[in-house]
């Protein structure tokens, strides 16, 4: 993969109208920015070999499948095993959104979607208490969440 990072307006302007709505067609993006639908195939090819366009993702409502607490565990670990190693574990767990490494009084962070509070006990119980090198941890129910009206990084406010 290429890492070329130049990324000249029109790019932006194609990366800008995907973020809008990334099932746009060529076709509607050519016609958006007045380009052929060759020329802009070629562009989006050329965005996803130098890894600006890492993939494309379906965004299922979990609620719809039964997933109605999203859950944030903060986790201390012993010092010892590498915790590329305690990563991998808690990647198997099917719950898992994401993991984050930290900072701070915390080594890692998890957001989990769990069906209801049984669920989130059977979780911790089973599964995340259970790796070699966990200390200690912390759970916190996610309320609500707001995204950020901010421009993604490298993108200029209006």
């Amino acid at each position: 993969m290429e890492r070329d990072s130049t990324v000249d307006a029109v790019d932006r302007r194609l990366l800008e109208l995907l973020s809008a709505d990334p099932r746009m067609s060529t076709r509607a993006l050519a016609r958006a920015i007045h380009m052929s639908a060759s020329a802009v195939g070629e562009r989006l090819d050329r965005l996803q070999k130098r890894g600006i366009i890492r993939g494309f993702v379906l965004d299922v409502d979990p609620t719809a499948l039964g997933y109605t607490l999203e859950v944030v565990v903060a986790i201390q670990l012993r010092q010892g095993k590498p915790v590329v190693e305690t990563v991998e574990a808690l990647r198997s767990i099917p719950e898992v959104r994401n993991i984050s490494l930290v900072t701070g009084s915390w080594d890692l962070l998890l957001t989990f979607l769990v069906r209801d509070q049984d669920h989130l006990r059977e979780l911790l119980l089973g599964s995340v208490w259970s790796v070699a090198d966990f200390q200690h941890s912390e759970s916190m129910i996610i309320l609500q969440t707001w995204s950020s009206a901010r421009p993604h990084v490298g993108e200029e406010e209006d």
